[in-house]
């Protein structure tokens, strides 16, 4: 049975993984006006791959060893990676933070679908009649949050808002990807190789795109600030994130998560008032998350039912 102390360092780094994603789009909107995409996201990647590689080479050096042997499956996740958040930092930056953070919430139904349509998995998900009507709401919701005129639902798209689609289409075959690349090693030492490629990726880009003045333009402390923005939402949340699901449960931990798109919406405000949401939007925000509570909640039912026959 798990100590007191454990779940409640567990519950400490999901407040903290929970706090560091929150963060992330709102460092991505303040830096854009700076830094290039490209410049910025190896920043920030490499702000979060420098300590990940500390702590792979210590705690967790055979499967490292193990991760960097596998570099045809890293090399892709990685080249899925950089395109996916090109397109997440296009979208943080002209659609705004707070809409990021909810229409990225649509990827928890695609998690699904695409665990099913390429592993074959979460058939009996598929067919629960909570994760039908949760993917619905997410799809209705969506639309709400898109939308722009008070009176209407009906969704504006702009580039910007595409982009925040294509990009919970991507994190959703991202997850489903990385989790059965950590089926025999640990998770931290592999988005440590991940995180690792992400950044030189974008170092070459940055070099070619925009050419290395972009970064020293700058200066010293917005480039320290772009690396503490890499540190905390990308090494801090991710390792704390692990943790968290693997004492808590992933069913509680991505419910908290679910939280993530009102401490962003909090703390955007207090920058920019075009994060403001009008009613219609507000309506779609409330729509879609409870969807995509019922999703994950049925994905719960249908896991725990299994564990159960297992052991029976």
């Amino acid at each position: 049975m798990m100590s007191d102390s454990r779940r409640s360092s567990a519950a400490v780094a999901l407040v903290a993984a929970a706090l560091g994603w929150s963060l992330a789009p709102v460092f991505i909107r303040g830096l854009s006006g700076v830094y290039t995409p490209c410049a910025q996201n190896f920043l920030r990647y490499g702000g979060g791959a420098a300590p990940l590689v500390v702590i792979s080479m210590v705690a967790y050096r055979d499967d490292l060893r193990v991760v960097l042997r596998n570099y045809r499956g890293m090399v892709a996740i990685a080249a899925l990676n950089v395109v996916q958040q090109s397109l997440w930092t296009i979208g943080c930056t002209g659609a705004g933070a707070t809409m990021a953070q909810l229409t990225s919430k649509l990827s928890v139904v695609l998690v699904i679908i695409f665990s099913f349509l390429l592993f074959r998995e979460e058939r009996p998900v598929i067919r629960s009649p909570l994760y039908l009507i949760g993917t619905l709401m997410g799809l209705v919701g969506v639309a709400g949050v898109i939308s722009r005129d008070a009176g209407s639902l009906v969704p504006v798209f702009d580039f910007p808002l595409v982009a925040l689609l294509l990009v919970a289409v991507l994190w959703g075959l991202y997850t489903v990807w990385g989790k059965h690349l950590v089926t025999h090693v640990h998770p931290v030492p592999m988005f440590t190789v991940l995180a690792v490629y992400t950044t030189i990726a974008f170092g070459i880009l940055m070099l070619v795109l925009d050419g290395p003045s972009v970064v020293i333009d700058g200066g010293p402390r917005l480039a320290l600030l772009a690396v503490l923005s890499g540190v905390v939402p990308i090494a801090m949340a991710h390792t704390c994130f692990h943790f968290a699901q693997k004492h808590l449960g992933s069913a509680l931990s991505a419910s908290i998560l679910l939280l993530n798109p009102l401490v962003t919406y909090a703390i955007a405000l207090a920058f920019w008032s075009d994060e403001r949401l009008i009613l219609t939007q507000w309506l779609g925000a409330v729509v879609l998350l409870i969807g995509a509570f019922l999703v994950t909640y049925a994905g719960h039912r249908v896991h725990r039912s299994r564990a159960r026959q297992d052991e029976g």
